[in-house]
């Protein structure tokens, strides 16, 4: 496990949730870094204000998928050493994220056909679920990303060439 790049990327993928989660306390105390982050999010998620939740009395401004995804990335992120797939990692990464890919669409999809209104609890739970196997799999990928960027190494059709024509 290379530990480097896991406690980067997890650092790098907490600091959504953690901007959100201090944004009520930080509007009050830091308003212009409270408008740069709701500016931030505007450009990620419709942020419709009946979609999202509410803490300490203030909107968060991204809406409940879009928390539970930046959340459940985190933990995939963190619970990635804890389950660290011995054999065949993207073989059951793979179909955990199209499950839950396919989870989302169902649910925005049943939505605008007006078969079934989703809610704050689906809207959180596919999100999460998605959020984690997104987690996991970036974990995976750079768990598995060579470091070694460098070029590869000449074939050994190159030294049977030069004793051949010895």
């Amino acid at each position: 496990m290379l530990w480097h790049r896991h406690f980067g990327l997890l650092l790098l993928a907490g600091t959504g949730p953690a901007l959100l989660l201090a944004f009520p306390w930080l509007m009050p105390n830091w308003p212009t870094l409270g408008v740069g982050i709701a500016l931030f999010f505007s450009q990620l998620c419709h942020q419709n204000p009946t979609r999202s939740f509410a803490l300490a009395g203030t909107v968060l401004p991204v809406c409940a998928r879009c928390l539970a995804l930046y959340m459940g990335g985190f933990v995939g992120i963190a619970a990635y050493p804890v389950l660290r797939f011995r054999w065949r990692q993207f073989q059951v990464i793979a179909p955990f994220l199209m499950v839950s890919l396919g989870l989302i669409g169902l649910d925005v999809g049943l939505d605008i056909a007006g078969l079934r209104d989703n809610t704050f609890f689906s809207r959180s739970l596919t999100g999460a679920l998605f959020g984690g196997a997104c987690g996991l799999l970036l974990s995976f990928a750079m768990q598995h990303a060579s470091s070694d960027r460098s070029p590869e190494p000449p074939t050994s059709l190159h030294h049977s060439s030069i004793r051949s024509s010895k």
